[in-house]
């Protein structure tokens, strides 16, 4: 292939087809690489992704499959008016939406067509992705078809993967699938060469470009079929793709970074951060339920003394305030008064206060247990004086709130 050699470095990497890729990406032999280097330069090697060391810089060619050729009637647009026309121009031609698709435009053919590669921006993502977060900058991405040297007279058809790029024309090509078996791989080129002869000009001759030895047979059989000679040569570098660089296509920064994303390094945090949550949960629930079982047994006990005092009582709802009610019932039925009763309340504020506090007081209402107070507002006007009110009323067993802090008036209560 007229292609520059490869520097030290530097690889070429025939990828997968997505359907195979995903799954097996990282760890299983599926990748073919062309590496530069004086010892293993246009040597093929078939490696991993985690095997593929000492590469500082890759050229990716993406299977035919996954990339697919068009060349639509595109509006008179440059830049990102061209970018936003594209999916409407080809959607009508992708089975899958074309919001989901990478969409780069290549050169200009003429009479208004340019051609067009589309492939799915997720593989597109995270592929690139895969190879940049092992340190690896991607410096292009091709579609195989157009991968594959061009000749006016001769068509160029690539075999990789169990797979066939076929490349017709300068601008042409498209891809086959053709398996593992050996009849089945020729049918398959048959096939695909059929489906391009059948509107394009007859070639002289067909190159094949193989990655292992397993397919010239088919490759012969098939063109003896169709009167085509071929001459088979090893898989080499390939040449820039046809003026297409899917990179053009990437998606904007922010979806790069979700491509960048490596939830395989994340695992192990990920897990133990699980872990500790759940330790949490499972602690709070337990303490839960013992607090739940204090709960039961002060309500138990608080009942059973409760019964205790009043046998007569049929139903115990709230046994607390059951047993104050019932004191205090008892207390007003043998003429004696609770704390919490006006006079009471009033003669411990009272003391509290002493004879310079109450001179403060304007106004006094009982309500419930409780006294509702209000000051003379120069009397209340200031923390201090609001903060030694407090004071006094607590030596004396009593709470007192004020309403607001400009409120002159307050409630005052027995302090529990």
């Amino acid at each position: 292939m007229a292609a520059a050699p490869l520097k030290r470095g530097e690889a070429v990497v025939w990828l997968p087809p997505r359907s195979e890729g995903e799954r097996a990406f990282g760890t299983e032999a599926r990748l073919l690489a062309i590496r530069g280097g004086d010892a293993a330069a246009s040597r093929i090697e078939r490696v991993s992704l985690d095997g593929l060391e000492g590469a500082s810089s890759v050229r990716l060619v993406f299977d035919p499959r996954d990339v697919v050729l068009l060349t639509p009637q595109v509006p008179a647009l440059t830049g990102s008016r061209l970018a936003q026309a594209l999916p409407n121009v080809v959607e009508d031609a992708l089975l899958q939406d074309a919001s989901a698709c990478a969409i780069v435009a290549g050169p200009s053919l003429g009479e208004g067509r340019r051609l067009v590669a589309v492939i799915d921006r997720e593989w597109l993502e995270f592929t690139v992705g895969a190879f940049e977060r092992r340190g690896m900058r991607v410096r292009a991405a091709w579609p195989a078809q157009l991968a594959l040297p061009c000749s006016p007279t001769t068509w160029s058809i690539g075999c990789v993967h169990g797979g066939i790029a076929l490349r017709t024309g300068e601008h042409e090509g498209l891809g086959w699938t053709a398996g593992e078996d050996p009849d089945f791989r020729t049918e398959a080129v048959v096939a695909a060469l059929e489906t391009a002869l059948a509107g394009a000009v007859r070639p002289e001759a067909l190159d094949a470009w193989v990655d292992d030895a397993s397919w010239p047979g088919p490759l012969e059989r098939a063109t003896a079929r169709l009167g085509l000679p071929v001459r088979v040569s090893a898989l080499q570098i390939p040449s820039a793709g046809g003026g297409i660089d899917l990179l053009a296509g990437r998606a904007a920064a922010g979806r790069r970074m979700l491509a960048a994303f490596d939830a395989r390094a994340w695992r192990v945090p990920a897990a133990l951060a699980a872990a500790c949550v759940l330790a949490g949960l499972a602690g709070l629930n337990l303490h839960w339920a013992q607090l739940a079982r204090e709960r039961d047994a002060l309500r138990r006990s608080l009942e059973a003394t409760f019964r205790g005092a009043f046998p007569q009582a049929q139903v115990v709802v709230d046994p607390l305030l059951q047993m104050n009610r019932n004191v205090s019932t008892l207390r007003a039925g043998s003429g004696q008064q609770g704390p919490e009763d006006v006079v009471p309340l009033l003669a411990r504020f009272g003391q509290a206060l002493g004879s310079s506090g109450v001179d403060a007081i304007a106004a006094v209402e009982y309500r419930e247990g409780r006294l509702k107070v209000r000051f003379h507002p120069q009397r209340v006007d200031g923390r201090a004086a609001r903060e030694q009110l407090r004071e006094a009323c607590a030596r004396g067993g009593l709470k007192l709130q004020f309403d607001g802090e400009r409120e002159p008036t307050a409630t005052v209560g027995i302090q529990t």
